[in-house]
């Protein structure tokens, strides 16, 4: 029907160039490219099921972790075998910040999960979150998003501009938290939130902006890869 089809296996890790480093090299940032564009669908969807839980939106987010650890694997061990090969110093360089991103991708796709996991107590609990975090939330998404798609470009292309920009808002991200979670206090003390609101939404304050630290080092990662 029109359900969405996603390969288990790398598309772009072709054994047969490993004796062509720079090729080699350039089908892993393909590969890296893919993981992340699969763990920002893993951020959305699992961010949306705060408000509408789905249990069919649960079991996708589920296989897309499958697949996003499956290719962290992969590329991972295509390095190792790349590694075997004479490498010249950039090329070296290349390859030991390609592992660093490929985990710190892989990361991004744990919290979307531990973000789900939130979303399945908060919808099994009845749990609501006032009007106030709910803005809070809002405004510190809209900034990690945006950090996640300026760090899925950065693996395509080099960019001091977005560079700059992610690591602007990853601070902006730690102060909107310390705010949120200041707020959430004086929410709670003065009864205007529900008692089984605050750890989820404590929790996931945390997981936000955990994200947006991975974000930073993968923008931290393409500084070194050019030399900049």
């Amino acid at each position: 029907g029109t359900e969405e089809t996603l390969p288990l296996t790398p598309e772009y890790l072709d054994e047969r160039r490993l004796n062509e480093p720079e090729i080699a090299l350039d089908c892993v940032r393909k590969e890296l490219e893919r993981e992340m564009t699969l763990a920002e669908k893993m951020m959305v969807e699992s961010t949306g099921l705060l408000d509408r839980y789905d249990k069919g939106k649960d079991r996708n987010i589920g296989y897309i972790e499958m697949v996003v650890d499956h290719l962290r694997r992969q590329i991972v061990r295509y390095l190792w075998k790349l590694s075997y090969r004479e490498l010249t110093e950039p090329r070296t360089r290349r390859l030991f910040l390609y592992t660093a991103m490929a985990d710190d991708i892989e990361r991004i796709g744990d919290h979307a999960v531990n973000i789900l996991d939130l979303a399945r107590t908060k919808h099994y609990r009845g749990v609501q979150f006032s009007q106030g975090g709910e803005k809070e939330l809002r405004d510190i998404g809209r900034l990690v998003f945006d950090n996640l798609y300026m760090a899925r470009l950065l693996l395509d292309r080099s960019d001091l501009e977005l560079v700059r920009r992610i690591t602007d808002q990853e601070e902006e991200v730690d102060i909107k938290t310390r705010e949120a979670r200041e707020n959430h206090l004086t929410r709670f003390y003065n009864r205007i939130c529900q008692d089984e609101a605050g750890p989820i939404f404590i929790e996931y304050l945390v997981q936000l902006e955990r994200v947006s630290d991975h974000c930073q080092n993968i923008a931290d990662y393409t500084v070194d890869l050019n030399g900049q």
